[in-house]
């Protein structure tokens, strides 16, 4: 099974842990004012937990956890009857699979706890703001204190025109139960009472849930405190991810482009075979309901999983997010692991007026996603939750992507040795008994009509060779040959024109082969011959500089698409098997003005495995886009896919 999901609303984090396949992240939120957050719920009441369902979504909805609630007493609102129900984001599937988010409230069975809940539209209630709207009774000290768990969340605070980080290591000061039930009752009715309610005596920054530290900044599942990797990447694997059409509204041109740096800040870690790539816009919503296949940046809260920002008290949850795991697990250098299967980052609506805080909302835009990224890459805070040290001033900790708030200074997209230490602990290959390590950061790029030349990065110290192996597009792995040790780039030769080849290499050495690379893929370029000639299965735009054909592949059969009818100067369509059935819509920009390339963008309306060819026929260069098919065909976006010279 490859599901366990997790939820992440973005600002800065979201915590998944693991019920039965888990999800990982955490939570950044505004602080609610106690008063506000009396006035915004419509019921207020001291309950008892009678009972504890986390797979309440085999009778239909998003995965849920409902508590069936006995009334002790209502504090505001009305309630009908003795019980009421709740439900909270995460549990079980009817499969076994299951979400678990930081930041969503958990209740045990027999517990009392003051709540503040709203109607969730289905028919139960769900918690005001989340875990801000449910406090816990707490003994300690020899008093009944109401307090709420913080663990794995981040508060900000929107201060003029910045955010500025709220540093608290071990909580907030904790609530006198009953003094505090008082007080909201009050409030309710009308009465404007002295908030006397906290506890500071020798209690001050102690809430007693969640304040233990963990010793690496790194997701680990609750149940047996192993943490969570994506295994694709050992196997020269990516990720791709994919972001909702409409955009945030609250940065300019809708965080797309931010979105690519922040993938790209990750991707660029060398001694690391992660890649995280950006794969277009999806219209799908679901991913956070149901394992969809996709990681996806969700904006809007679609399922509307928690209540809205508001914007009139600036208060309230940014987002949430993380990776589906699995419950079982893997070895990975002399270590267990869960594996990560999907993940998710889910951005709160109404967050528009959260950005107009921001100096630079584009790299306050950077930066908060990339921190969520690096959630989903099982990576945790560096300092400043209360599962993490508290942040001194000017330390690495400090200065790194992921500390638990956001630093809005427009650094963007940036990790520091830190981050780097946390993603490698996770994913740097290093040498099985006496092999050596494995290389990394294989790249290629044709430079003739015959050859390609590949770099890499040379961990290893005890290497007697690299050999490469190559393969065309859907062909099959061979050797080509060996590399001298201490070699960090070679060119392969003989190779025919126009086509796309596939790469990996490894080290030999005294102990054996370490582990491949990942691949590389490039074409060899195609002869210059002169502007492109258009003809039934060749596609020729922007003046005739650009040649683009597509060719498809069933189980039984292949072939080359024929051009569909009234192509323009910048797009056309294909069909593969009938005229009135176009499959394939292709499109070359002439975007030299906005960032000195020209873009290729495609979409696909085809379950048909595919391929997109397209070829520059002034210089030469070739770019090729293999669709898998399937269900889900890949968009493509490529903004730089050829230089403008």
């Amino acid at each position: 099974m490859d599901w366990s999901r997790t939820l992440s609303r973005t600002l800065l984090s979201a915590l998944l842990a693991a019920v039965a396949a888990a999800p990982a992240g955490a939570t950044t939120y505004v602080m609610v004012p106690d008063e506000a957050l009396v006035d915004q719920a419509p019921v207020a009441a001291v309950v008892r937990v009678a009972a504890v369902d986390p797979e309440a979504s085999r009778r239909g909805g998003p995965v849920e956890t409902e508590y069936r609630l006995e009334i002790e007493e209502v504090v505001k609102g009305q309630v009908a009857g003795g019980t009421v129900l709740l439900r909270v984001p995460g549990g079980l599937r009817p499969d076994g699979l299951g979400l678990r988010l930081y930041g969503a409230p958990e209740l045990r069975a027999g517990e009392r706890a003051l709540v503040f809940l709203e109607p969730n539209g289905r028919g139960a209630f769900r918690p005001v703001q989340l875990f801000l709207g449910v406090f816990h009774q707490v003994e300690a000290g020899g008093l009944r204190l109401a307090v709420r768990d913080f663990s794995g969340t981040t508060e900000v605070r929107i201060q003029g025109d910045r955010l500025e980080p709220v540093e608290k290591s071990g909580g907030e000061v904790p609530r006198d139960f009953d003094a505090f039930k008082r007080w909201v009752a009050a409030r309710a009715q009308g009465r404007r009472t002295a908030a006397d309610y906290r506890v500071t005596s020798g209690l001050t920054g102690k809430n007693g849930l969640g304040t233990s530290f963990e010793p690496y900044t790194i997701f680990r599942d609750r149940t047996d405190n192993h943490p969570l990797r994506w295994f694709a990447f050992d196997n020269g694997g990516r990720v791709d991810w994919t972001a909702s059409t409409e955009g945030e509204p609250g940065v300019p041109g809708g965080g797309f482009t931010e979105l690519r740096a922040s993938l790209q800040v990750w991707t660029d870690e060398p001694e690391t075979p992660v890649v995280y790539r950006y794969a277009g816009t999806t219209a799908e919503t679901g991913g956070l309901s149901e394992p969809d296949g996709l990681n996806t940046v969700l904006f809007n809260d679609p399922d509307d999983l928690v209540p809205e920002f508001n914007c009139t008290g600036r208060s309230g949850v940014l987002a949430i997010g993380g990776p589906w795991y699995e419950r079982s697990t893997l070895p990975f250098q002399g270590r267990t692991f869960h594996r990560i299967a999907e993940a998710d980052i889910v951005i709160n609506s109404g967050l528009a007026c959260f950005f107009d805080t921001s100096a630079n909302a584009r790299k306050a835009a950077e930066e908060l996603f990339s921190h969520e990224l690096g959630h989903t890459l099982g990576l945790g805070h560096s300092c400043g939750d209360t599962n993490s040290p508290p942040c001194e001033e000017g330390s690495l900790p400090d200065e790194a992507l992921m500390r638990a708030f956001i630093h809005d200074d427009g650094r963007g997209a940036r990790i520091n040795e830190d981050d780097r230490a946390g993603l490698r602990f996770l994913y740097r290959p290093g040498a099985a008994p006496g092999a050596p390590a494995r290389p990394t950061r294989l790249t290629a790029r044709g430079i003739s009509t015959t050859e390609i030349e590949l770099t890499w990065n040379d961990n290893a110290s005890d290497e007697t060779e690299y050999r490469v192996e190559v393969k065309t597009l859907h062909g099959t792995f061979e050797d080509v040959g060996a590399v001298s040790t201490n070699t960090t780039a070679a060119v392969v030769e003989g190779l025919e024109p126009a086509t796309a080849y596939v790469f990996r290499i490894r080290a030999n050495g005294p102990g054996g082969f370490s582990a491949y690379s990942n691949e590389a893929t490039a074409a060899t370029l195609a002869p210059i011959g002169g502007p492109c000639v258009p003809d039934a299965r060749t596609l020729c735009l922007v003046d005739g500089r650009f040649s683009v054909q597509a060719s498809w592949r069933t189980p039984d059969a292949s072939g080359t698409g024929w051009v569909a009818p009234t192509p323009t100067d910048t797009s056309g369509n294909f069909w593969f098997f009938s005229a009135d059935n176009w499959e394939v819509l292709a499109k070359v920009i002439d975007a030299c003005a906005v960032n000195d390339h020209f873009w290729v963008l495609a979409g696909s309306a085809t379950s048909v495995e595919h391929d997109l060819q397209v070829i520059d026929t002034r210089t030469g260069q070739v770019r090729v886009y293999p669709n898998a098919g399937g269900s889900r065909p890949r968009a493509v976006t490529d903004d730089r896919a050829f230089d403008c010279e």
